[in-house]
């Protein structure tokens, strides 16, 4: 049976004002019941972090970076790994670099 917190809410209300032992150990359950809700509830919605995803992604961009660097010596004698960071980027913009397409594809 699926309850929400506000029918929860409604129920407990209602049982509020009645003194019958069944009527206690049910308010009981409910409250119970609703405190499970709830902890689930904040459990479910974790917040992404920004900060994780853009250092994930940056982690990547040297990962490759270095294995380019390590896989064409040419490229090593001529440029930096900031060098090489920097043309990476503006490849993507789309901008003229320095570095030939051969090198930026599939290096492994």
């Amino acid at each position: 049976m699926d309850i929400s917190i506000d029918k929860l809410d409604e129920l407990l209300s209602q049982l509020s004002g009645i003194r019958i032992k069944e009527a206690v150990s049910l308010r009981k359950r409910l409250t119970k019941e609703k405190q499970k809700l709830e902890t689930q509830i904040k459990i479910q919605k974790p917040k992404s972090d920004p900060n994780k995803k853009r250092s994930s992604f940056m982690k990547n961009v040297w990962r490759y970076i270095k294995l380019l660097r390590d896989t064409y010596p040419e490229l090593r004698d001529k440029f930096t790994s900031r060098q090489m960071f920097s043309q990476y980027f503006a490849r993507r913009r789309g901008e003229d670099v320095d570095i030939n397409d051969v090198f930026w594809q599939n290096p492994s």
